[in-house]
């Protein structure tokens, strides 16, 4: 999972998404936090975890599954966290590790020790990150509605598929959606020939007062964007299990 820039909610997407794959499922599923500088997952669901990434980069050259996975802290919805760096300085054989041959390697390594695996890679370029992203079974690139945010979105995919990066694996998920923003988004896909697969509703109320309590999104049936979450988790558990087996990847959208 990544952002099409910076500020449109991609680790959101990314928890919440995590969340509800491992309360649907009720089977193993890790949030791998590779943003940068310093990831926001386990602030926002109120964790302290004892390890983080850099953690098992450093072991990368051992690191297997049974040990990826006491790395992980588990949170009581039941998804395991495997953290983002704190905030301190990395020590120089810290530094050393940290290169896109072992961020390969560990996403690939995530998709075989979990059933599912999704990656909050926050923003990145494409062209660089290419192996990490081809990794994945699936990008979904989270942007907003606003000019901005859906310009950033050409150029991911222009940096893409010269990469070697199958664009038909990259799915748009439009956060923050109102529906006086419908005329845009439909001249944006008549123009890039590109389908935006799921919008998720603008409520700033309910998702600030999650992050202030330290919880994912929770509510009733009828409650309209934890609905779209579940959707996204549903569409994604059906698709690792349509013949794909386990997917190391990042969630992708269903309906619009």
């Amino acid at each position: 999972m990544t952002g099409s820039k910076g500020g449109v909610g991609t680790t959101t997407v990314a928890l919440n998404v995590g969340v509800q794959l491992a309360m649907q499922t009720r089977k193993r599923v890790v949030l791998l936090d590779l943003a940068r500088p310093f990831g926001q997952i386990s602030l926002m669901l109120d964790l302290n975890p004892r390890f983080t990434i850099l953690d098992a980069l450093e072991r990368i050259e051992r690191l297997d599954e049974p040990l990826l996975a006491t790395l992980a802290a588990r949170h009581k919805t039941g998804v395991e966290i495997l953290a983002g760096p704190r905030h301190a300085p990395m020590k120089a054989e810290q530094r050393q590790s940290v290169t896109i041959q072992a961020l390969t390697r560990l996403v690939e390594l995530a998709g075989r020790a979990y059933d599912f695996a999704v990656v909050d890679m926050g923003v990145v370029n494409a062209a660089e990150w290419a192996p990490v992203l081809a990794a994945a079974g699936t990008t979904l690139l989270v942007a907003e509605p606003s000019v901005l945010a859906l310009g950033m979105i050409e150029r991911h995919m222009a940096a893409a598929a010269p990469a070697g990066l199958d664009c038909q694996r990259i799915h748009i998920v439009i956060n923050r959606w109102r529906q006086n923003d419908d005329e845009a988004l439909a001249a944006f896909q008549h123009k890039h020939g590109r389908p935006i697969l799921m919008r998720l509703p603008n409520d700033y109320r309910q998702v600030t007062e999650a992050v202030t309590l330290g919880m994912p999104l929770a509510g009733s049936a009828n409650n309209f964007l934890l609905g779209r979450y579940r959707d996204l988790a549903a569409w994604l558990a059906g698709s690792a299990g349509g013949g794909h087996g386990r997917r190391a990847g990042t969630s992708v959208p269903v309906a619009q």
